[in-house]
C-alpha cells in the first residue's frame, strides 16, 4: 500500500499539522506502508502572506526519515498556491492507494482532493481543529466562500473525515454527515522526553541566569492561544511568587509580541515575561526541563502536540476548558483545568507553584497519560485507517 500526504508546509513554526503529517508517514512506513509527503516550500504559515522559503533547519523533526518533496509557491501566497504542486499531483496521485489531506481552506487541499477524485483515489481529510466554532467566527466571509466553492464538496466526497478527538468532532458543524468520521489522535515520540538536558544553559542563555520558578508556554503566538489572558493571570500569580518568570516560547507570525509586551508592562510584570522566539530540538527540551508549570489559556485547541510533549516530559500542566483534551486530563489526574478569568486562572497557577508535592504527582500521572499517545502505540490505528480508506 502507498499513502500520499499533502500539506501546505512542513515548517516547524506552522505547528502541529506539519508534525502530524510527517509522523503519520514515518509510522506507516515502519509498518509496511510506503508513504510520501508533498508540500510547498513555504517557511511561514500561508495566512501570514510571507513567501520566504523554508530553511533546512526549520523543518519539523523526522523529515529525514520520510520521502518529502517541496514545491515552490507563487502569488497568492496566502493560499499557498503552487503550479508545480498541481503538476506533480496530476502526474503522481494515481500511483497511490490513499491521499491524506491535512488542514483546510488552502490551495494544496483543493488541488489534492480534485486530483484524487479525478484519478479515482480515495482520500482522507484531517481538519486539524479548523472547524471549531471559535475559529469559524473569524474570517467568516472568506471561509463561507471557500465552503461554497469547493471545500464542502471536498469533505462530502472524502473516504473519511479525520478528527483527533471525539470532542473536536462534536464541536465541528455537520460536515458531510454521510461520510465516515475517524478519531485518530496526534502523538508524541514519548521516549525523547524521558531524559531532559540540564536546564542551566537555557536559564543562562534566555533568562540571564535567573533562578525563579518558570511558567512555560510553548507554541505559536496566535490570538486563539489566549496569551493576553495568560499574562494577566501570571500578573496575579506574581503577587504570591515575586521571583516567578513567564516564558513565552514560539514564533510570532501574527505580530502579537509588541502588544503582549506592552500588556506585560501595564500589568507590572514586564521584567518577568520573557519571549524566546521559536525553540527547536535541544533548546525546546531545555525549556521544558527548566519549567515548573506548563500553561495554556487557549480559546480553542483541538489537539495540541505541545501539550502532549509537556505531559511526556513530566510537567504539571494548567489548561483552559477550551482545550479539547482538558476533560481527559482531569479524569486521569494528569493536569489541572481552570476557567480563564485572570483571577481564576492566576489563582490556579499560584496554587501549583505553591505545592511541590502536587506538581510531582501531576507530573508522574502526566508521563503515564502521554505514553498512550506514543506514535508507535498508535500505529495499529494508523494502519487500520489507511486499510479501511483504501477499501
Amino acid at each position: 500500500m502507498r499513502v500520499l500526504h499533502v500539506i501546505p508546509s512542513v515548517a516547524a513554526r506552522t505547528g502541529g499539522p506539519a508534525v502530524t503529517a510527517v509522523e503519520l508517514a514515518r509510522v506507516a512506513g515502519d509498518h509496511g506502508i510506503e508513504s510520501a509527503v508533498y508540500s510547498t516550500n513555504l517557511g511561514f504559515p500561508a495566512q501570514s502572506g510571507n513567501p520566504a522559503e523554508i530553511e533546512p533547519h526549520e523543518v519539523v523533526a523526522g523529515v529525514g526519515d520520510v520521502s518529502v518533496r517541496l514545491f515552490p509557491v507563487q502569488r497568492p501566497y496566502r493560499l499557498a498556491y503552487s503550479r508545480a504542486l498541481r503538476r506533480a499531483l496530476a502526474q503522481d496521485v494515481e500511483g497511490y492507494d490513499v491521499v491524506h489531506i491535512h488542514s483546510l481552506y488552502l490551495y494544496p487541499q483543493y488541488i489534492a482532493a480534485k486530483e484524487a477524485r479525478k484519478q479515482g483515489v480515495p482520500y482522507v481529510v484531517c481538519v486539524h481543529g479548523a472547524l471549531d466554532p471559535w475559529l469559524r467566527r473569524h474570517g467568516r466571509v472568506r471561509k463561507w466562500l471557500t465552503d461554497r466553492t469547493w471545500q464542502r464538496r471536498m469533505l462530502h466526497r472524502a473516504a473519511a473525515v479525520h478528527f483527533t478527538l471525539e470532542e473536536e468532532a462534536r464541536l465541528a458543524p455537520r460536515v458531510a454527515p454521510q461520510r465516515r468520521t475517524v478519531i485518530l489522535p496526534n502523538g508524541v515520540r514519548w521516549q525523547d522526553f524521558q531524559s531532559l538536558p540540564d536546564p542551566s544553559e537555557f536559564r543562562d542563555r534566555f533568562l540571564d541566569g535567573r533562578a525563579g520558578p518558570v511558567v512555560l508556554f510553548l507554541g505559536r503566538l496566535t490570538k486563539k492561544k489566549g496569551l493576553d489572558l495568560l499574562i494577566r493571570s501570571f500578573a496575579i500569580a506574581v503577587r504570591r511568587h515575586s521571583e516567578a518568570l513567564l516564558v513565552i516560547a514560539g514564533p510570532d507570525d501574527e505580530k502579537l509580541r509588541l502588544g503582549l509586551e506592552a500588556l506585560a508592562e501595564k500589568e507590572g510584570v514586564g521584567d518577568s515575561v520573557v519571549f524566546t522566539g521559536l525553540l527547536l530540538g535541544d533548546d525546546k527540551l531545555r525549556a521544558l526541563a527548566a519549567a515548573e508549570v506548563w500553561a495554556l489559556a487557549s480559546h480553542t485547541e483541538a489537539f495540541t502536540i505541545a501539550v502532549i510533549e509537556a505531559l511526556a516530559a513530566g510537567l504539571p500542566v494548567l489548561v483552559s476548558p477550551a482545550v479539547n483534551l482538558a476533560g481527559d486530563l482531569e479524569r486521569a489526574a494528569a493536569g489541572t483545568v481552570s476557567e480563564t478569568a485572570p483571577e481564576t486562572f492566576g489563582g490556579a497557577l499560584s496554587d501549583l507553584l505553591d505545592d511541590e508535592v502536587r506538581r510531582s504527582q501531576l507530573g508522574e500521572n502526566a508521563r503515564q497519560f502521554a505514553r498512550a499517545y506514543d506514535w508507535d502505540a498508535l500505529a495499529p490505528r494508523i494502519v487500520a485507517l489507511y486499510e479501511q480508506a483504501a477499501a
